[in-house]
């Protein structure tokens, strides 16, 4: 008769508890590998706050800027020489247009009077403040000299050729250092701007040396210009 070796009573708990630890092992990986995507989408949402935070305290905010014109501009003392020496003097009046209700520090203005692309005078301004509780546009009166300043053969020849007919356009540039003061919430904003107000014609009597502006106001276009080192 054969015999055969018994099951022992033992072997089947002994499974079973194979089996059970194998799927603690599994159970153990899975909520290992659920808190790793957790940490992760949670480190993930601080790193999107944070650049978030910087961007709003860091970056200009995309608001309008001021808008400029020339209300009117006067020429006196005006006396060219064919010595390319120039003397003239130039009273621009510009309108600010704020379009922020908030008041606007100009740090500084510089201006400059030029024939087509040759600079003949530049002048630079005080440091001032537009408010905006009473008016949202205000006047800059900008003053630009010139004593016998030397004139560039091309400009020399060009003024004097528009001088026949009895007027001369100039190009009026505003380099504009400026930044929106504390309000509400925001902070302020330092900004560098360019305006350009071009081909503003003034009518001229040799005579006289003086002039005023015709076909006035004059608009202008402002842009943001690159800050330099």
């Amino acid at each position: 008769m054969d015999e055969r070796p018994l099951l022992s009573e033992q072997d089947p708990p002994s499974t079973a508890t194979a089996n059970i630890d194998s799927s603690t092992d599994h159970v153990s990986k899975a909520s290992h590998s659920d808190s790793d995507k957790f940490h992760l989408i949670i480190c993930l949402c601080i790193c999107s706050i944070i650049i978030m935070l910087r961007s709003r305290f860091s970056i200009e905010p995309s608001w309008p800027i001021p808008e400029f014109q020339v209300n009117s501009l006067s020429l006196t003392n005006f006396n060219l020489s064919f010595y390319h020496s120039l003397t003239a003097s130039w009273n621009a009046s510009f309108e600010i247009y704020n379009p922020m209700r908030f008041e606007i520090p100009y740090h500084g203005v510089t201006s400059t009077v030029s024939y087509r692309t040759r600079m003949l005078s530049q002048a630079r301004m005080v440091p001032f403040k537009q408010d905006y509780k009473n008016n949202v546009t205000s006047t800059l009166n900008v003053s630009i000299s010139a004593a016998d300043s030397y004139v560039e053969g091309r400009a020399l020849h060009g003024i004097y050729k528009e001088l026949k007919h009895g007027s001369v356009s100039f190009n009026v540039t505003l380099v504009v250092d400026y930044g929106y003061a504390r309000a509400s919430r925001f902070p302020q904003w330092p900004q560098l701007m360019v305006v350009v107000c071009e081909d503003v014609v003034v009518s001229v009597s040799m005579s006289g040396g003086s002039g005023y502006l015709i076909d006035g106001p004059a608009k202008c276009s402002g842009s943001h210009a690159v800050r330099g080192n």
